[in-house]
């Protein structure tokens, strides 16, 4: 007798992003079915080719094929792995993007792929990360018309990683062992609440306290800088970040097929939390079969609040930007 349900996700946009998405997927084996959507189809049909040659020697076998959008009716997931090209960006005289061009250029993608999405019946969860993250994830919540927990951004679940790999190596223990989290935008205003911050039970601060000697070339400001420009060092050296980013989106959809209940920092819908209303930023939350089952409403200190209040206000102003484009 077949089983009733098989896991499908749909991987939109199969860019370098994209292609380590569906790697991990098929690496990882989290799913039964991945679907390759992208414009170009010829490329996603010649990324689907590589990825089912390669089923022999993973964990399990998958069925992996390019699609349209009219055949991801019936996805659990849709990933939205879709980038900016910088063709398209305009920049300032120093030659960096600027913000209002990428998030104006953001939009006339995601639009029509939402709008194709949703037509095919889709009624899963979506994970995004398509910069700007934030805002980007609400217009797409208010786009699909699915409940806010199932419309869920990467959020600062990397920036998290990237910081849990800069303490790890200044204390010499395993990241996984590291709680602490980056908070508010994924973006310039992000924080890191320190007074959560913890090993083994043991506050950072008390560690920095004890061992003075590990802490001597990294503030908590150095460290937060470290933690901002690791995604731009990555693109200067190799052009682009999918590797990070790629794990990332596959532990949030991995929580979701199997109600893991993973508390993992991501950009969700904020009602009352925190003290902000209808505004999407990361926040820890448990990750489940219901999408965002729990935010996890942490017991700031004043001055935390005040840089989550400072970081919840930039995104709220690109939320106003982002409607003169619509």
């Amino acid at each position: 007798m077949p089983l009733k349900h098989r896991h499908k996700v749909a991987v939109i946009g199969i860019g370098a992003v994209g292609s380590a998405v569906c790697y991990g997927l098929v690496n990882q084996g989290i799913c039964d079915d991945v679907l390759l959507v992208d414009v170009n189809m010829t490329k996603a049909i010649g990324e689907a080719m590589d990825l089912r040659h390669s089923i022999e020697y993973m964990g399990r076998n998958m069925k992996v094929r390019a699609c349209e959008y009219s055949e991801c009716g019936d996805a659990d997931i849709a990933i939205f792995c879709l980038g900016t090209p910088q063709a398209l960006l305009k920049r300032d005289e120093n030659g960096n993007v600027m913000r209002d061009s990428m998030l104006e250029v953001a939009i006339q993608m995601v639009r029509p792929a939402v709008e194709s999405l949703m037509r095919s019946g889709f009624n899963g969860y979506i994970i995004s990360i398509t910069n700007p993250l934030d805002t980007i994830t609400q217009l797409i919540w208010r786009m699909s018309g699915l409940p806010s927990n199932r419309v869920i951004g990467t959020g600062t679940s990397l920036d998290t990683a990237r910081l849990k790999c800069i303490l790890g190596e200044i204390i010499n223990v395993d990241p996984h062992s590291i709680n602490a989290y980056v908070m508010g935008e994924h973006g310039p205003t992000e924080f890191i609440p320190w007074s959560i911050a913890s090993v083994g039970g043991k506050s950072m601060d008390s560690i920095k306290a004890d061992n003075p000697q590990l802490f001597e070339n990294f503030s908590y400001e150095k460290i937060l800088n470290d933690v901002q420009v690791a995604g731009p060092k990555v693109v200067n050296k190799k052009g682009f970040t999918n590797y990070g980013i790629a794990s990332s989106v596959i532990a949030i959809a991995r929580a979701i097929l199997y109600d893991e209940c993973r508390v993992i920092p991501v950009s969700t819908l904020l009602e009352g939390y925190y003290g902000f209303s209808n505004v999407y930023a990361s926040v820890p939350a448990i990750i489940g079969g219901e999408g965002v089952r729990e935010i996890i409403d942490l017991h700031l200190t004043k001055d935390e609040m005040k840089q989550f209040e400072h970081s919840v206000n930039a995104i709220k102003e690109a939320n106003k930007t982002a409607m003169s484009f619509i």
